[in-house]
């Protein structure tokens, strides 16, 4: 950058106002320079420091230049001395500048090599401007020893500046050489015009001023140019021109000594004596390009040693892997493969495939995805051909590899399965090709299959098990084929088979049912195990199909099954549901298991199809499990009373509390439908607890006429096993301040309560705490004798289905009075419930019978209504005394 200064001394001095106007002229210039190389906006990679440098080079010859105007001079010599003198620093910052644009890590890389090269150029450079600047003679005559230092200085700078350009250009990266190059050219131009302008000067040869302007202005345009182009240095290594960087590395040595060689030889035929110090000069260049020559062969030797080295270790890499590498050409031809494939598909079979499009040799059903996965890396047009490779940038030199499972043919012609992964690597100018990274996924496959079955299918029956039957019904109900009508079957008699024929007999039966199962279906219909007793089949056809072929189902279970046990016979309770559009997988297993549930509660050997009124139940179900919880607390709940009749005195002796729902929208619901709800989802405890307070606190609110009324509630098996029983009635007690001997709990479900110690330990304790317990529905269900005895009773009660038939049926008659007598001489109370006409209650009064209860004697009523009724009659209640109500 000292150039520009460089050029404004070459004004001659003693010049009129023309040549001081050329002089101003050319000084602007160079400030306009420094100006765009100190605000011009720097790209992001760019160095910004060397845009400072050489701005402020600029501003050294614009500086010498004033001195020489503006201070008096005796001479041209002295006006010479007195502008290079500024100049200087000028060029020691120009050289600084060139030589931070060079990468320090590729300057380490060079070594001796660039070091040689720099002496080289600076050698020859000072050669041929020592030639320009001080003329062919080498001296000029009259010189004092201080210009003869300037001069030197002078030309020691220039050649300088010049090997500092010229070592950038030879070792600059291959995408900044076109930066390199015009700032090459800009310091040739400025050192030519400087060097011309010096020696017209000394001359007096005025009429070169005009031409040395020229060259130091478009130096100065150059400059600034080159400095603009600056791209940065890469963000990545490049390798793009990296050849042609090192051959311009090794030439450019040998054009230096050429230009000192044919500089030194044009001053010798033109007649003028080679000084002693130039010849040593150009035979030091000599040495220095053959010393730098030896040096490059070197480096060649030492790197292709590496190279065959690494290429060594890395083709050992590749051959001992287990991975397979194959490359395709332009062409996607298959140019080589690693030895890995031959122990993939064999010897023969991996030979036959070199040379071969790789599209070809594969599987027909792969050759679509192997194209489109092509067309992904880049690597194929749309109908599968090679496409060009674009042009590498920083942010797409690396493709991902795309992966792929392919199948190629071994050598016995059995297809391989081969996991691939494409990079295609055209843009990498060491590559070139299209890259493929094979593996042998053929076994592990093999493995994933075995491992799926083994996942989707039940060991037992060898049919799909829930896992793979639901897959089966997912794909059929999204794509609308492959089923019709869904078959859920229960088996009843499993736990019978078992206490008869153990376990494995068990497993024997149901691989049985299975296989009858696959025998009655089509062959296109699935049949799967869902597990214990529950089959499903998935059946094509007309709704009436679907209808015979649950009723075919049923009829091979209900056929008796040998076993070394004994034959044994099975049932079975079956719901259907039909597919329809827009229905889920939920909506249609919700569906069947619903029909299923109607078919086991009609009874075994049962079909049911899902119907509109199932849904509605269902909906209706599920709208009052989620009603039912806080219905006490938005008092929907209230309690009815049934008055208990003391048939000998013909009046209350008590009242039985029973649990009404007012649902808002509902209506009245009776507490058979909600209370089986309430047991389901566990709010049943906290609705035993809200009875329990509500009863004892009405029952302290009852009038007394004679001995106090006692409250009957019915508890049932589940709240008693709750194990809270006994804290919940004391609370109540305790709320309430009702004595405890008022209250009677009403079991039901004695044969669970019976087999629980822990149950009958509560209701022992209970006893003891003055409550009494008596036994409902007794002579139904599972009621049985021996449960008087299991179970600490004070009473019992006759079921409504004995009562019904008492007064026209003799076997009921005397059912009745036997229990009548049996709870007499055991000192239990007996309840008959269920009386609607005088004759069963005649019938009752005959066989001695104590309490009763029923529409004939009172209906369930409110509490105000019970409390009315009581003070009436003071506690009287008989048919025609006081009516039914």
């Amino acid at each position: 950058m000292g150039v520009p200064l460089l050029a404004a001394c070459a004004v001659p001095v003693f010049v009129p106002g023309a040549r001081v106007a050329g002089d101003i002229a050319m000084a602007a210039f160079g400030l306009l320079a420094a100006a765009v190389l100190w605000f011009a906006p720097v790209p992001e990679h760019a160095g910004r420091s060397s845009r400072r440098l050489f701005s402020i080079g600029c501003m050294f010859p614009v500086l010498g230049a004033a001195l020489a105007w503006l201070v008096p001079t005796h001479g041209p010599l002295e006006f010479v001395v007195l502008r290079w003198v500024p100049t200087v620093p000028g060029y020691v910052m120009a050289i600084v500048a060139l030589l931070s644009l060079v990468d320090r890590g590729r300057l380490r890389a060079g070594g001796r090599r660039h070091a040689v090269e720099l002496v080289l150029f600076g050698l020859s450079c000072m050669l041929t401007v020592q030639l320009l600047v001080l003329g062919p003679g080498g001296r000029v005559q009259g010189f004092g020893w201080g210009e003869q230092a300037v001069l030197v200085v002078a030309v020691l700078a220039t050649s300088s500046t010049m090997a500092a350009a010229l070592t950038l250009l030879g070792a600059v990266e291959a995408r900044r050489r076109r930066m390199a190059l015009v700032l090459l050219a800009a310091f040739a131009f400025l050192t030519s015009g400087r060097g011309l302008a010096t020696s017209a000067m000394l001359s007096g040869a005025t009429d070169l001023q005009d031409a040395s302007r020229f060259l130091v202005v478009a130096g100065l345009g150059l400059l600034v140019l080159g400095a603009l182009s600056d791209p940065g240095p890469g963000v990545e290594p490049d390798r793009s021109g990296a050849d042609a960087s090192t051959s311009l590395g090794q030439v450019l040595p040998h054009v230096a000594m050429l230009v000192s060689g044919v500089a030194v030889g044009t001053s010798f035929l033109l007649g003028y004596d080679v000084a002693p110090a130039t010849a040593a000069g150009l035979l030091g260049c000599v040495v220095l390009a053959t010393v730098h020559r030896w040096l490059t062969l070197r480096d060649e030797r030492r790197m292709g040693a590496r190279l065959q080295r690494s290429e060594s270790y890395f083709r050992s890499l590749v051959h001992s892997s287990g991975d397979a590498v194959l490359i395709l050409d332009s062409d996607l031809r298959v140019s080589w493969a690693s030895t890995a494939l031959e122990r993939m598909v064999g010897p023969v079979a991996a030979a036959d495939l070199v040379g071969r499009p790789l599209l070809d040799a594969v599987h027909p059903e792969d050759v679509r995805a192997l194209a489109a996965a092509l067309r992904q890396a880049g690597g194929a047009d749309s109908e599968g051909a090679p496409g060009p490779a674009p042009e590498a940038t920083p942010e797409t030199a690396v493709e991902p590899a795309a992966l792929i499972l392919l199948r190629l043919p071994d050598s016995d012609g059995t297809w391989r399965f081969l996991e691939a992964g494409v990079s295609d690597l055209r843009r990498d100018a060491d590559v070139g090709a299209v890259v493929l990274h094979c593996r042998d996924m053929t076994e592990r496959l093999a493995r994933e299959q075995a491992l799926q079955s083994i996942a989707y299918t039940d060991p037992m029956t060898g049919l799909p098990n829930q896992a793979g039957w639901l897959r089966a019904l997912e794909r059929s109900v999204a794509d609308g084929s492959g089923g019709t009508a869904l078959l859920l079957i229960e088996l009843d008699g499993l736990v019978e088979a078992r206490e008869h024929t153990g376990r494995e007999g068990v497993s024997a039966v149901v691989a049985e049912v299975g296989r009858r199962l696959r025998a009655t279906v089509r062959g296109e219909d699935l049949v799967a195990r869902l597990g214990g007793g529950a089959f499903s089949v998935l059946a094509g056809g007309s709704a009436a199909e679907a209808d015979r072929l649950a009723a075919r189902c049923l009829a091979v279970v209900e056929q008796p099954i040998r076993t070394p046990s004994g034959v044994l016979e099975l049932t079975a309770g079956i719901g259907l549901a039909a597919m329809e559009p827009e229905l889920s997988v939920e909506g249609l297993r919700s569906r069947a298991e619903l029909a299923v549930s109607a078919a086991r509660a009609a009874g075994p050997g049962t079909a049911v199809r899902y119907s509109a009124e199932l849904g509605a139940a269902a909906e209706r179900g599920e709208r009052l499990r989620v009603d039912i919880e806080g219905a006490a607390a938005r008092g929907e709940l209230a309690l009815a009373f049934l008055p208990v009749v003391s048939l000998s005195e013909q009046r209350v002796s008590g009242v039985e509390a029973l649990l009404r729902w007012r649902h808002p929208e509902l209506g009245q619901l009776p507490p058979a439908e909600f209370l089986p709800i309430a047991e389901r989802t566990g709010l049943m405890g906290e609705l035993q607890r809200w009875v329990l307070r509500q009863a004892t606190a009405a029952a302290m609110a009852l009038p007394v006429s004679g001995c106090p009324l006692s409250v009957r509630v019915n508890v049932s098996a589940g709240y008693l096993r709750g194990g809270t029983a006994v804290a919940d009635v004391q609370a109540a007690l305790d709320a309430s301040g009702l004595a405890p001997d008022r209250l009677v709990l009403e079991l039901t479900d004695a044969a669970l309560l019976a087999a629980e110690e822990r149950v009958c330990l509560d209701i022992a304790t209970l006893r003891l705490m003055g409550v009494h317990v008596a036994l409902d529905d007794f002579g139904t269900g599972d009621s049985a004798l021996g449960h008087l005895t299991a179970l600490p009773l004070d009473g019992l009660k006759l079921d409504v289905s004995l009562v019904a038939r008492v007064d026209r049926d003799e076997h009921a008659r005397a059912l009745c009075e036997l229990i009548v007598g049996i709870g007499r001489r055991l000192d239990l109370q007996v309840v008959a419930e269920g009386v609607e006409t005088p004759a069963q209650l005649a019938a009752l009064l005959g066989i001695g019978c104590g309490f009763a209860q029923g529409f004939l004697l009172g209906r369930p009523t409110s509490l105000p209504e019970l409390t009315a009724l009581l003070q009436d009659g003071a506690g009287q209640l008989w048919p025609g005394l006081v009516g039914q109500r």
